[in-house]
């Protein structure tokens, strides 16, 4: 009996952790509010990955209900809207400064390849991408790795931080239709890296939310 009641105590404490251990998907609704933070230039692969890599406008804003921070660009007839949580910001830092390490120490490998797109991480992210606004919103979470490529630019060779959001995909609640997207690599200059360090930053951020917008968890704080 003793070694029953032990048992029990076990499996119940065993449910107990794999219940806390599940936590809701990191995920964002579009029509929150948002602030917004800035913009940077990234360069991206050329038109349906043809060509040289080209520059383009990235848009960055804040949800502060959700506590996430938003890339927004548009390629190929697609807007992602790339979202990073307060982890995820955080990393980012932690990476490009061993990228600049590197590159300073003349450590990078010369040919650029999917092994260095990841040599400083890998974090958590959540995407969805529309191709126009009366098209079906897709949506996912997926996984952004960090690191650097060389590349070929006014025929020399130039290395970039890099941020690469991974493939993902999403099926239609209607129509049960499958929407998927290929990985989409950004190429940062490591000024334009560390742009990106500075919106991302969190005491910058909290300057930028008002008051009545603060959150504490998911609750919306009672000002005196």
């Amino acid at each position: 009996m003793k070694y029953l009641t032990i048992l029990v105590f076990a499996l119940s404490l065993s449910a107990c952790f794999s219940v806390k251990a599940k936590e809701e998907p990191f995920s964002v609704d579009l029509n929150s509010p948002k602030i917004s933070i800035g913009k940077i230039q990234a360069q991206f692969d050329g038109f349906l990955s043809i060509g040289s890599i080209r520059t383009l406008d990235v848009t960055v804003d804040y949800y502060p209900t959700e506590d996430a921070v938003c890339l927004q660009y548009r390629i190929d007839f697609m807007t992602f809207y790339q979202f990073w949580d307060r982890e995820g910001r955080a990393a980012y830092p932690v990476a490009l400064e061993k990228y600049k390490d590197d590159y300073a120490q003349r450590k990078l490998n010369e040919k650029g390849s999917m092994k260095t797109r990841r040599q400083y991480g890998r974090i958590d992210c959540f995407i969805i991408w529309q191709a126009a606004a009366y098209t079906v919103r897709a949506k996912a979470n997926t996984f952004i790795d960090l690191g650097y490529d060389i590349k070929n630019v006014s025929n020399s060779r130039a290395s970039f931080f890099t941020i690469y959001q991974k493939e993902a995909e999403f099926i239609t609640e209607s129509s049960n239709e499958l929407r998927s997207t290929k990985g989409v690599p950004m190429y940062l200059t490591r000024a334009q890296a560390d742009e990106l360090a500075e919106l991302f930053n969190q005491e910058l951020i909290k300057t930028l939310v008002p008051a009545t917008e603060k959150k504490f968890g998911n609750t919306n704080i009672d000002s005196y």
